[in-house]
């Protein structure tokens, strides 16, 4: 009658240990999801706040205001660039596009542009034409695509 009894202990510390282990498991997976949606939103988030700004730097230089011109480096300056490579070969960008004014935005750009929170590791691309902000690295979405572009982003 004990062994019975001590199997049957047994067998609940082993029911106890697996609905941690799944609470757990389930709690961290959803804090990575929740961690992966806040990269997003931030993300998504500093590509509108430099959209705001180069959008007024273009207006500026189409009117031809005193000394405006535009910020950031031209990207047909840095094709050799393996990142500036990949948007040309997924047709992210179109580098010889007579409908789009492609620029590279750094963090000393970011500071011209008055955005000295916003930061990144290599650079935004901004399209002064059509007024959209990429995200040279990409970042996945809650449907596991890889966005670049602001005006992709839900």
């Amino acid at each position: 009658m004990k062994k019975k009894s001590v199997l049957f202990t047994y067998i609940k510390i082993i029911i106890v240990i697996g609905i941690i282990v799944g609470a757990v498991y389930f709690g961290v997976k959803y804090l990575y999801k929740e961690y992966d949606k806040e990269a997003f939103e931030t993300v998504k988030t500093n590509m509108l706040l430099i959209q705001a700004k180069t959008e007024l730097v273009a207006q500026k230089v189409e009117i031809d205001e005193d000394d405006a011109k535009y910020i950031g480096t031209k990207v047909s300056e840095k094709e050799d660039d393996p990142k500036i490579k990949n948007l040309v070969d997924n047709k992210i960008i179109d580098i010889d596009s007579k409908k789009s004014n492609y620029y590279c935005i750094d963090n000393t750009n970011l500071d011209e542009l008055g955005l000295n929170d916003v930061r990144t590791d290599d650079y935004f691309i901004v399209d002064y034409k059509k007024n959209d902000v990429i995200y040279v690295d990409g970042i996945e979405n809650s449907k596991g695509e890889i966005i670049y572009k602001l005006s992709d982003m839900e």
